[in-house]
């Protein structure tokens, strides 16, 4: 038992706050005052609470304490009580940490058996960010109360270790990148980002792409995966082809247009916007309206650059292109095109796309475009 002096001066007593809890402080107070032989009234009054609030704490703290004393020849046990500031701290804080609403996920196991399932790739190969998490329990479960109301909350799960998953183990944890300013080394291969119309820096109609290859392995023998996606809707085109040259590029635009005709072609495809690579350099020979990024600039087409990160996640970086089949890559194209995002309160990019296609065949009287083979 820690003893306290017998006297304080009253220059250390605080005025509490009024609604809040004892502190430790005033513990120390209770008890020191209590030994002076004050009543539980006057210690009230000397902290500013009121003398209920003393006689809990006092029970709250109160411990039972043994005195041995020897007499001829024998040793008695005295037992006697006396309030312990330390020990009604830790009472305090014991029930404070079991106070307050039961944590959701108590009783949510089915949610993080999912969650877990999802966000580490066991559900269906595939690994979900915990936004898309929400989304997809929310078409799975039939018990919607289970789930968590906000994202942020199942970040804190995972924060402090509920589920299986760890930050390490998340698909796209979100970061904040500053963009920074380069040399301009080079100039544009064309006509430049700013020429481009404003529907298509406003994202206020489908048909505007943006441009870029993903590669495996880079030793000129390899194939690449060209990758486009739409301004508005986010949706993603991807094609397995023969290299990352001007020539493979361009041969996949001049057999689209063959495949879907020239009127379809330029009412599917209204702008291109690609970056300044070697495999873009001839891009206006197979389309009249190409744009080209600043260079260095990646967030120009900062679309195309995250659908770039999900198809990264699928096809393992330094693997060659040509260990994939194009029905693997379409196939994962299809899982990324139908994915839940949070810019689209859960719809899938392809609801998007789907949906403002038919709205503009509509509005403008056109003919119907079979545009599904542009996703096999």
């Amino acid at each position: 038992m820690t003893h306290l002096n017998d006297t304080m001066s009253t220059s250390l007593l605080t005025t509490h706050k009024k609604n809040a809890h004892l502190t430790k402080e005033e513990r120390v107070m209770i008890a020191t005052l209590k030994s002076q032989g004050l009543s539980n009234r006057a210690i009230g009054r000397q902290l500013g609470v009121n003398h209920q609030t003393i006689n809990n704490e006092l029970n709250r703290g109160t411990v039972r304490q043994l005195r041995r004393q020897k007499s001829n020849g024998k040793i008695y046990e005295y037992s006697y009580y006396i309030y312990s500031y330390e020990a009604g701290q830790a009472t305090y804080l014991e029930h404070h940490r079991h106070s307050g609403r039961r944590r959701l996920y108590y009783s949510s196991k089915q949610f993080l058996r999912l969650a877990d399932q999802l966000m580490l790739g066991e559900f269906d190969d595939h690994h979900y960010s915990p936004q898309a998490v929400i989304y997809k329990a929310r078409d799975l479960m039939n018990d919607g109360t289970l789930i968590p109301k906000s994202v942020v909350t199942l970040y804190q799960w995972i924060n402090e270790g509920v589920l299986r998953t760890s930050n390490l183990g998340l698909f796209e944890k979100p970061k904040r990148k500053h963009h920074q300013t380069h040399p301009q080394a080079k100039g544009c291969l064309g006509p430049n980002i700013a020429q481009r119309p404003q529907t298509a820096d406003q994202r206020s109609e489908i048909g505007h792409w943006e441009l870029d290859t993903v590669q495996g392995q880079k030793n000129g023998n390899d194939s690449v995966v060209l990758v486009m996606t739409d301004r508005l809707s986010r949706v993603n085109i991807t094609s397995k082809i023969a290299g990352k040259t001007a020539h493979a590029v361009n041969q996949f635009f001049i057999n689209l247009r063959q495949k879907m005709g020239t009127d379809a072609y330029y009412r599917i495809f209204k702008t291109i916007t690609s970056d300044n690579g070697s495999e873009f350099s001839e891009l206006t020979q197979v389309h009249d309206h190409v744009f080209y990024a600043d260079p260095y600039s990646p967030w120009e087409r900062g679309s195309n650059e995250i659908n770039n990160r999900f198809l990264c996640k699928e096809i393992t970086k330094g693997e060659a292109i040509n260990n994939y089949s194009s029905a693997q890559i379409i196939a994962t194209n299809d899982w990324m095109n139908h994915y839940p995002r949070a810019m689209f309160n859960g719809h899938s990019s392809m609801d998007i796309y789907r949906k403002a296609f038919y709205q503009e065949i509509s509005q403008l009287h056109q003919p119907i475009i079979n545009w599904s083979v542009l996703f096999i």
